[in-house]
Parts: structure tokens; sequence; C-alpha cells
């Protein structure tokens, strides 16, 4: 019974800490994991600018799309951001 607990509290601390998003190298599909700079309970993030060799502009992002990016930033980066600029969305491109 103790390693049963052992093993949920480790998945649990897992699930909060870790997160990946999937990237596009060499044609081949790639999970990247990363220690979350918050504990939040969403595992995959979506990185726009993992795929892309073009830059976004703000105003072609649409609602999900905003909404990934600021997931992304706050979890992976801890950048707080509301993306009403450009520049805020270049922050988070850049890093």
């Amino acid at each position: 019974m103790k390693k049963l607990i052992i093993i949920v509290a480790l998945l649990l601390v897992t699930a909060l800490l870790v997160g990946y998003y999937k990237a596009i190298d060499d044609a081949e599909l790639n999970a990247v994991f990363f220690i979350k700079n918050r504990p939040t309970f969403q595992v995959k993030f979506e990185n726009i600018f993992a795929n892309d060799a073009d830059n976004k502009k703000l105003h072609k992002l649409n609602n999900e799309e905003r909404q990934w990016v600021i997931d992304y930033c706050k979890y992976r980066l801890g950048i707080e951001t509301k993306l009403i600029s450009q520049e805020e969305l270049d922050v988070c491109k850049e890093r």
C-alpha cells in the first residue's frame, strides 16, 4: 500500500511540474519536455513558434492561439502576459 501511495504521489508531482510540447525537427515530430515555472495540471502545451520558420503576427492569432501563447509563456518561461502588443509576443518567441 505504501508503494502505491508513493507512486501516485510521484505521478502527481510529475504532472504538476513537468510539461511538454511537440516540435518538428528535421521532418521528425519530437516531444520537448521542460520543467514548469509554476505548478499546473496542464501537461501538454502548444508552442506556436516551434514548428514555423516565419514570424507570426499578433493580429493574425485567433483566441485559441493567443491562449496557447499565454499559457506557454506563463508556465514554460515564467512570463505573465496578456498579449496586448506585438512586443509581448516577441518576448515569448525569443526565449
